[in-house]
């Protein structure tokens, strides 16, 4: 009976420390998503598999002696929003934590494609082929994070914190495109049209090999403004795969 006392008494009074120090963060999150101004693993695997869509679709119109046409350029402006919840513990009175956050991404990159190639015998034209595509990339899923903190700046109400994890990104997604292919010929000239809509997995069912997940260091900054002593705001500022910028509400507990 002694030692269920003793025990009882030891864990109220862990109870009651932890309930002064409040030692867990718990951050909800809205933001949005770019792939600027760097050039990112998710934005060449986008373009590898737009690559490889469209030569299947050229492919399939124009003759095995013409050579694979060359994509002149690929032009992928990006656009997105994620939802995020992050759970942060700090190791007593330092200034030092760590966390795992989970982002639920939707992510959409609207691309153009364009090829040119002419093609001669012994300096004689043959043939021209000229494609144009439109199309979008469609990313969404779960990424999660484990993170360090680390806050030098630390009054009543502000906090200011530099943060660094990694980040683990599932490559899920859509790929969809409309193309129209000319094959101009000294005997007259063929016009074609084709479209395509598959998710990663078909494409990978296909034959490109593209990654499940991306893995990426994460750098970021954080302020946070206390408006009581366990509730406030924050507004976050990552780089990763890409610019995240978020802002949000945290909860201290």
């Amino acid at each position: 009976m002694k030692a269920i006392k003793t025990a009882l008494g030891v864990f109220l009074l862990a109870g009651a420390v932890v309930g002064q120090t409040r030692p867990f963060d718990v951050e909800l999150s809205y933001g949005g998503w770019t792939l600027s101004p760097f050039r990112t693993v998710v934005e060449r695997e986008c373009e590898r598999a737009i690559r490889d869509q469209l030569d299947k679709l050229i492919g399939s119109a124009i003759p095995d002696l013409l050579v694979s046409p060359y994509l002149s350029d690929i032009d992928l402006p990006s656009s997105g929003r994620f939802f995020s919840l992050a759970i942060w513990y700090r190791f007593g009175e330092s200034r030092f934590s760590a966390g795992l956050r989970g982002d639920y991404f939707n992510f959409k990159l609207p691309y153009s494609v364009a090829v040119s190639e002419s093609f001669e015998f012994l300096g004689f034209p043959l043939a021209r082929l000229d494609v144009q595509g439109r199309g979008s990339v469609r990313l969404d899923g779960l990424a999660l994070s484990l993170l360090g903190r680390w806050t030098p700046l630390r009054t009543r109400r502000l906090d200011l914190s530099l943060q660094a994890g990694l980040m683990m990104l599932p490559f899920q997604g859509e790929l969809s495109m409309e193309q129209t292919t000319t094959l101009s010929t000294p005997i007259g000239d063929l016009k074609l049209s084709g479209k395509i809509g598959h998710d990663f997995d078909e494409i990978r069912a296909l034959g490109l090999d593209l990654p499940t997940y991306i893995y990426s260091p994460t750098l970021g900054i954080e302020f946070r403004w206390r408006i009581a002593p366990e509730v406030g705001l924050h507004f976050n500022a990552t780089a990763a795969q890409g610019t995240f910028y978020s802002g949000g509400l945290f909860f201290s507990f």
